[in-house]
């Protein structure tokens, strides 16, 4: 089985799909939990996802580290 390396490039572009597709996902929900509150944990955990996501993009450890650990606490 032959494995090809995974370049930087293509790392950033995941997590940049990641991170669209949890925005995407965090408005869907919004506009849910307007309608039935039954969805709000859902939203409160891709909000703490969200922010866990943006604080890595930006490349702030102790942000990222801070986020994680609301997004674990947020658990449905």
């Amino acid at each position: 089985m032959n494995s090809v390396p995974i370049t930087s490039t293509e790392v950033n572009d995941v997590a940049k799909s990641e991170l669209q597709r949890l925005r995407s996902a965090h408005a869907t929900v919004a506009k849910l939990v307007v309608d039935d509150l039954v969805y709000l944990p859902i939203f409160e955990r891709l909000e703490a996802e969200l922010v866990a996501a943006e604080a890595k993009e930006k490349g702030d450890p102790i942000a990222y580290a801070r986020a994680a650990i609301a997004a674990q606490n947020a658990k449905l």
